[in-house]
Order: C-alpha cells, then structure tokens, then sequence
C-alpha cells in the first residue's frame, strides 16, 4: 500500500509530466487502433489530396508514428513512476517533435486542403505547454 501512495504522490509532484506521458500514450495507442483513418473518405472527402500534399501529413496516421508516441508516453510515465528526472526529460524531448510534427501535418491539412479540422489548434497548444512545463521542470527538479 506504501507503493501506491509514493507512486500517487508523484504523480501529483509531477502531474504535467504524468499527464503528458499518459495522453501521449493514449494517442499513441489510438492511432495503432485508426491505422490510416486519414486515407477514409469519410474523414478525407472526395478528391483525394495531391501527392505533395499527403506527402506532407500522410505519416500521422502511420503504424511507425504511433510507436514513437507509445514510446514516448511510456519513458516521460516510467520517469515518474520512478522518480527517475532523466527519463522524464528524455520523454520531453521525444515527445516536442511528434507534437510539431501533428501541428505542421493539420495545419498543412486545414490551410492547404480546406478540410476543417482543429486538431493543429491542440497541437500548438500542447507544444506550448510543454516548453513551459520544460522550463520549469517538475517541482522537485533542481
């Protein structure tokens, strides 16, 4: 039972990690599950985008790209879990990229392709904060 507090009492020490490691995890996950939804027509409508186009967003659907997400989700959680702040700031770095890389694949999406989609938004927003949350460091972070 000890264990279990420790580990929820770092979980609330380091909630934006925690947080950013679970739904990275998560997203990860969920597009291992939607492998190539973006190829749907019922989400990609009629003509299909060109070629430089799906060049351009056509990893974000991917089985590679999902990978790299459940991978970083699992090293930023395993950081907290075990307190260890080299994973958690190994997680961060892997975890900015495929975050850019979302936002640059919908806004080349919702600019380009006039397909309505607000996922870059959420994307630059996670961007955000997670610079923030690595200038800042956890609360126990020196």
């Amino acid at each position: 039972m000890n264990k279990i507090r420790q580990l929820g009492q770092r979980i609330l020490a380091y909630w934006s990690y925690f947080s950013y490691g679970f739904f990275t995890l998560v997203g990860g996950l969920y597009i291992f599950d939607h492998l190539n939804y973006l190829d749907d027509p019922r989400v990609t409508v009629p003509p299909p985008p060109a070629i430089w186009e799906r060049t351009s967003f056509g990893f974000a659907d991917d089985w590679w790209f999902a990978g790299l997400f459940v991978l970083a989700g699992l090293v930023l959680l395993i950081g907290v879990a075990f307190d260890k702040r080299l994973f958690r700031n190994v997680g961060l770095i892997l975890i900015a990229p495929l975050y850019g890389s979302l936002a640059y694949a919908f806004i080349v999406r919702g600019f380009f392709d006039f397909r309505f989609n607000l996922t870059w938004v959420f994307a630059c927003l996670a961007i955000a904060l997670l610079i923030g949350t690595a200038l800042r460091g956890g609360w126990h972070d020196d």
